[in-house]
């Protein structure tokens, strides 16, 4: 065998264009896909018939459009269909070509329909039993292929994850340990979700390791550990080009079928409307009867010969290539190089109509060569041990490599939307869970229609102004009716056959692939499943804690912490979001908010703050409704401005520690920020019950620059309570 490896991963995808009326467009791109790329690609599966280690994901929209009996049956007649168009176009006397091509037509349509018929009209079950056989692996994609970087909360990105997976499991038997993470979109923080569902790997674009930090030391050939733990493979550009590439890759060659030509069109209106549109609209018939022929309008007639013979040409072209770039670096070693090759299905026999037969001839020839295919799973069963952790920014493998197909001026308007409907989701669940199998099930109806306003294509579409009024419209439809359903919600008027007609109109996951719970927050859930009652807690203001401690001020506010907590009180920290570490996490009765500003894009430090205290006052707000508290202890000060405001407000303690102080620790500043840090400053000896200092501060220093009263202390020691019993009362509000 040569040294390396090869794994080629096919993400099939559509978004979920399930309609109950008859003659919808948007459902001939389920026929297509199952026509040009899923059958065919079974096909050449059944031909090899031994383990071929592709890596098989497939999206739920697709899972369940392929298991809807309603579309199953709309397949056949579509079949039905272009065979009679075929045995029309034989009956017109045809030129040479044009016969010889339909007659190729004609066997194809007839074996789609044999094949398809096999398999009790449902490939879900074609793919699970190649599976099982091991000819293929298999994972999914999140439930509607939602752009998870521009998810506004960690629970619609858990609920995306999840429902996913559960919808695979439910149709296919087992739980992948790999997901297709939708546009092969990785954002920081989103591994830890990974990981917590189960998922040891994913994909990524090359650019995602080549701008990693550290660089990766093996490059692009191999993947790397994200830091918790999740596998990313990259895309190897070098060898996908030569496939995708629209400037040198294989799709081009002049003896291919043209996509863009469809007998539809170079038919008379009389001749073919009655297997048109009944409202006049004329649509590809996916007769092609054209090659590509080369940069002109004038297109020659498809030559299949021509076509099989470029296809053998260029999967061994593909894998000399491939030959030469693995042993350009065959002294790799643990782990030996590894090419990654990613890429939607569909652009095997959708796109490039011969793609399928490609990938089965370039099978045959890499095995002729003496290369070794291997999936992500097995590759990571025998290399576990030999992968780098590094630090991955957010990328995309769209244009540019970040997020911007996705916003734009032609689709940013559905963020705001989105965002709220998380936000509402939270809410509602945390306030209507399991009041009664009712609510519950309008709970789940109400994730259904957010997950189906997420998918990315909507976006996507837009972008590209392709299908544009109907994306629209299928996104104000699902806010629309989850508007409607929350009300009801709200109103107390949610009945059965409300829930009926909202599911009826768009039929997709069960019930049981929804998970109410993953749009708990993390603190709901505690509060929900596994609070017991609680005393009046301790709340605690500070700009380190763990994940971020800069100096001695974080690592006082941790031993503080721990002190009281192993005292036996309760404390909540609020302290500044951070990448890749939980919004919430509770240890024993410590219970952490990581917690995000209300405008993250803001220069000035002044602002910043700001923000950042806004915020902190806007979460305990929200705590106070179902957590008493009896005393604030802030940290510096960067969180004095809510600190005095939560103690007037809710009218607790407020105790201060204040490690230093900008005029101790610049006694020369001056200018704008010094003075406006100095005022803060000032502010808190008026406010709070005590103010803790640092022992290395000189109380006469103080007094020349603050305000300094009697209620000015050096730090206690820890097993010392700061508070003093008589403070310690309970919130009252």
């Amino acid at each position: 065998m040569k040294p390396g490896y090869f794994s080629l991963v096919l993400h099939a995808h559509l978004p979920y264009v399930r309609h109950e009326e008859k003659h919808r467009l948007e459902e001939r791109w389920v026929y297509e896909a199952i026509s040009e790329t899923y059958i065919p690609i079974l096909w050449q599966v059944d031909r090899l018939k031994r383990p071929l280690h592709w890596t098989v994901s497939i999206s739920p929209p697709v899972v369940e459009m392929l298991a809807d009996p309603l579309i199953q049956d709309r397949y056949v007649e579509h079949i039905d269909e272009m065979l009679e168009l075929i045995a029309l176009e034989l009956s017109e006397g045809r030129t040479d070509e044009e016969t010889s091509t339909l007659h190729f037509y004609e066997q194809r349509y007839h074996d789609l329909k044999n094949t398809f018929l096999h398999w009790n009209k449902n490939l879900n079950e074609a793919f699970r039993t190649y599976r099982e056989a091991g000819y293929i692996d298999m994972v999914t994609c999140t439930a509607t292929h939602g752009f998870n970087p521009h998810l506004f909360t960690e629970q619609a990105a858990r609920a995306e994850i999840r429902t996913g997976l559960n919808c695979f499991e439910r149709h296919y038997g087992f739980r992948p340990t790999g997901i297709w993470l939708p546009e092969c979109a990785y954002t920081p923080g989103v591994d830890r979700i990974l990981y917590e569902e189960g998922i040891r790997y994913t994909f990524v674009d090359e650019h995602a390791l080549l701008d990693a930090d550290p660089t990766p030391e093996k490059g692009i050939g191999a993947p790397v550990y994200s830091p918790h733990g999740v596998a990313l493979f990259p895309r190897d550009q070098i060898i996908s080009g030569k496939i995708w590439s629209s400037m040198i890759g294989y799709p081009g060659h002049p003896d291919y079928r043209e996509f863009y030509r469809d007998l539809a069109y170079d038919r008379d209106w009389d001749y073919i409307q009655s297997f048109m549109h009944p409202e006049g609209i004329r649509f590809d018939t996916g007769l092609k009867m054209h090659r590509i022929t080369g940069d002109t309008d004038q297109k020659d007639f498809y030559v299949r010969e021509w076509a099989e013979h470029q296809i053998e040409n260029h999967a061994t072209d593909f894998a000399q290539t491939l030959e030469g770039h693995l042993e350009a670096h065959g002294g790799q070693t643990f782990p030996p190089f590894l090419v990654t090759a990613p890429f939607d299905a569909e652009l095997f026999g959708h796109w490039w109509f011969e793609g399928p037969e490609f990938l089965g001839k370039v099978a045959d020839r890499l095995e002729e060569f003496g290369i070794e295919t291997i999936t992500p799973a097995i590759f990571l069963e025998r290399h576990f041990k030999d992968l780098q952790t590094v630090h991955v920014s957010m990328n995309t493998w769209g244009r540019k490599g970040y997020g911007e197909v996705w916003i734009n001026e032609r689709n940013e308007w559905m963020l705001r939307h989105l965002h709220m409907m998380e936000m509402q989701l939270v809410k509602d669940v945390a306030d209507y869970r399991d009041q009664s199998d009712l609510t519950n099930r309008a709970l789940k109806q109400l994730i259904r229609h957010y997950v189906l306003a997420v998918s990315s294509d909507w976006a996507f579409i837009l972008d590209g102004q392709t299908t544009a009024q109907y994306a629209a419209e299928r996104f104000r439809e699902h806010t629309r009716l989850f508007a409607e359903l929350e009300t009801a919600l709200y109103q107390g008027t949610v009945s059965n056959k409300l829930l009926d007609d909202h599911y009826a109109a768009y039929p997709f996951l069960q019930d049981e692939d929804l998970d109410v719970d993953s749009f708990l927050s993390p603190h709901d859930y505690y509060v929900t499943t596994e609070r017991d009652a609680e005393e009046s807690a301790i709340l605690m203001l500070t700009p380190e804690y763990h994940g971020h401690i800069v100096g001695g001020l974080g690592q006082r506010v941790v031993e503080e912490v721990e002190a009281r907590a192993n005292e036996g009180e309760t404390v909540y920290v609020l302290t500044p979001y951070h990448d890749e570490l939980p919004e919430y996490e509770r240890h024993g009765n410590v219970h952490v908010y990581r917690v995000r500003p209300t405008s993250p894009f803001l220069e000035h430090v002044m602002n910043q703050v700001a923000t950042q205290n806004i915020a902190y006052v806007k979460l305990v707000h929200e705590l106070s409704k179902r957590v008493s508290f009896k005393v604030i202890h802030h940290f510096d000060w960067m969180t004095i401005p809510a600190a005095r405001e939560l103690a007037q407000s809710l009218t607790l303690p407020l105790y201060s520690t204040m490690l230093s102080f900008e005029a101790t620790r610049n006694p020369h500043g001056h200018g704008g920020l010094f003075d406006a840090i100095h005022r803060i400053e000032n502010s808190v000896f008026s406010s709070a019950e005590y103010v803790y200092v640092g022992e290395e501060l000189s109380m006469n220093d103080l007094k020349q620059w603050y305000k300094v009263s009697e209620n000015v202390n050096t730090c206690l020691p820890l097993e010392s309570s700061p508070y003093g019993q008589e403070s310690m009362k309970k919130n009252v509000k």
